[in-house]
């Protein structure tokens, strides 16, 4: 037993994101898919965004937010290498430099929408030469990657997730998570109207946005006035 937890401690868990803002429908996600793999804290590393996107929010408070967030939840950990790196970012290279300044197996978590559009990343399948995949699948949907995704997905998917505890990369861990039916895009749509907590997302539910975004976040908003139209 000393040994394994010896070798859960070397397991980096990260998700990535334009965390804009940072909410519990991604954390929340990949908080239950670290419980299910044995690893305590996750690290959530902000993407460079491209110059054609549309953002509402400068790179510093992106950064401030998921701050805010480490410090309300002692088990998340920024990790901003992408931020420094040389444009244009993709995935595969932020790992490679990742895997070059860490001694640590890296998890790198997506959703299962990611999963199905991956042969569209560049150099996708080079992916796995630097960590192990970890696809959340929501436990009400039904998984049906296309054709292109596959025959590669059933050459590495895992169906022991003590793999990530053997193997420094290489892998595919599909791991069923809660159903977090909200996105950025709804939340900023309630925080341009009206940033205070007490915004519903839908006239169809009870959801607001104080449900979803924690509260040093939602202040950080307000204080700046982020997402108003």
């Amino acid at each position: 037993m000393a040994n394994a937890k010896t070798e859960q401690m070397a397991v980096k868990a990260i998700l990535g994101g334009t965390f804009n803002p940072p909410h519990q429908g991604h954390i929340g996600a990949a908080l239950s898919a670290a419980d299910k793999l044995g690893i305590q804290d996750v690290y959530l590393m902000p993407c460079k965004l491209p110059p054609h996107k549309s953002v509402d929010v400068t790179q510093a408070h992106r950064v401030n937010m998921i701050a805010l967030c480490c410090e309300h939840n002692q088990r998340l950990k920024q990790e901003l290498i992408e931020l420094s790196l040389p444009s244009p970012s993709y995935t595969v290279k932020t790992l490679r430099e990742l895997r070059k300044s860490n001694s640590d197996t890296i998890c790198f978590f997506i959703g299962a929408d990611s999963l199905y559009n991956l042969d569209k990343w560049y150099e996708w399948q080079q992916l796995l030469d630097y960590c192990h995949l970890v696809v959340m699948r929501r436990d009400d949907e039904v998984f049906s990657p296309p054709s292109s995704v596959s025959s590669w997905l059933n050459e590495h998917v895992a169906t022991d997730s003590n793999v990530i505890y053997k193997l420094s990369h290489g892998k595919v861990l599909l791991v069923e998570t809660p159903l977090f039916p909200i996105s950025s895009t709804e939340l900023r749509a309630s925080l341009s109207s009206n940033a205070s907590s007490d915004v519903q997302l839908r006239s169809d539910t009870n959801i607001n946005v104080s449900n979803w975004v924690s509260n040093p976040v939602l202040e950080y908003i307000k204080e700046n006035q982020l997402y108003k139209s």
